[in-house]
């Protein structure tokens, strides 16, 4: 004769027992290029805010404060944004940016009050165009459509970044930037 309650109490234990590890494995997981790009995008996210704290900080140039402002709020969004898509793909962040990122904020922290406007817009420059290619390459080679839309949506913010440091540039007469030409 079959135990039904026995029967009913193994069913609802293997049930319970097994809930966990389908949910578990109901939720995607990222691609590695996709966790590499989440990764590399929160470091820079982090080490955006970092050096915004800095520049609003150390610059007495309302230019250079209102970048700074800017792209604390935008990277602390953006970043926002990016914490919930990795946290849906699993995939661990890192607490801090990368070294080559702390070095940088290192500089900032280091430079002077007559040179530090001039190294964080041109240093900020290059970290934006580099910025802007990852998102772009994510945009066209991301593996899943959660990181397509994130990067996607990242990419105009990050121009528009890099296209306020540029008008900095020429405002600030730095070398190199001139107001029909110069560098990008």
């Amino acid at each position: 004769m079959i135990n039904f309650r026995h029967l009913a109490t193994t069913v609802g234990l293997t049930a319970t027992l097994l809930a966990p590890a389908t949910a578990a494995t109901a939720a995607p997981a990222a691609y590695p290029g996709d966790a590499a790009f989440l990764t590399a995008a929160h470091q820079v996210n982090l080490a955006e805010i970092a050096a915004g704290r800095i520049a609003f900080t150390k610059s007495a140039d309302p230019v250079v404060k209102g970048l700074a402002v800017t792209f604390m709020r935008d990277h602390i969004r953006l970043d926002g944004q990016l914490t919930q898509v990795a946290r849906q793909l699993r995939v661990p962040l890192p607490p801090e940016p990368n070294e080559e990122q702390q070095s940088l904020a290192r500089g900032y922290e280091a430079a002077g009050p007559d040179t530090f406007d001039e190294y964080f817009i041109t240093t900020q420059l290059a970290a934006h165009r580099k910025s802007l290619a990852m998102v772009e390459a994510a945009v066209a080679e991301g593996d899943s459509a959660e990181v397509r839309t994130l990067a996607g949506g990242a990419a105009p913010v990050i121009e528009r970044h890099h296209d306020a440091l540029h008008e900095a540039a020429v405002e600030e007469g730095i070398a190199g930037y001139l107001d029909h030409g110069g560098r990008a």
